[in-house]
């Protein structure tokens, strides 16, 4: 699977994948509103992400590609299962039930890739380079860069 960006319309709020490409503008495909794009050459040459193509903010953070709900039903039947076996007096059951739950865990976060996201609008990069400046999640990053306006707006 190849590098792929997904972001929002500023207009819509519908949601746009694009290639990364020197495209200098693209159309929403929900209102047809044309969004510019703030491409440079990292990100298509090197396929290294170093400030976003939707709102041009160099604010990045790395996270896992998993999805939080499907992360939370196994803990939730790994929790139900043990809570089970403790109700059938069987500890020894209940805590292989939880060594299991951690283990999947464990597979999931080391197989899963990472993805980038830009604090300010949340798109998404998919199959790029991990940047070495870019860290994990920070919610202090989050509050002061969150929300901002993209650049070459009034």
């Amino acid at each position: 699977m190849g590098a792929i960006i997904y972001f929002k319309c500023r207009a819509c709020d519908g949601e746009l994948s694009i290639p990364p490409s020197q495209a200098e503008r693209v159309n929403c495909p929900h209102c047809h509103t044309e969004l510019p794009l703030f491409v440079n050459e990292s990100i298509t040459n090197r396929a290294v992400v170093t400030a976003c193509v939707s709102c041009g903010h160099d604010a990045l953070y790395v996270q896992k590609d998993f999805n939080r709900q499907v992360g939370l039903a196994i803990v939730v039947v790994g929790i139900a299962t043990s809570i089970y076996f403790f109700a059938r007096s069987q500890p020894m059951f209940a805590m292989i039930a939880l060594g299991l739950t951690a283990f999947v865990d464990f597979l999931a976060y080391s197989l899963v890739p990472d993805v980038t996201v830009c604090y300010s609008c949340h798109a998404v990069y998919r199959g790029f380079s991990r940047n070495p400046e870019h860290e994990p999640f920070d919610l202090k990053k989050l509050e002061k860069y969150g929300g901002r306006t993209p650049r070459g707006t009034p």
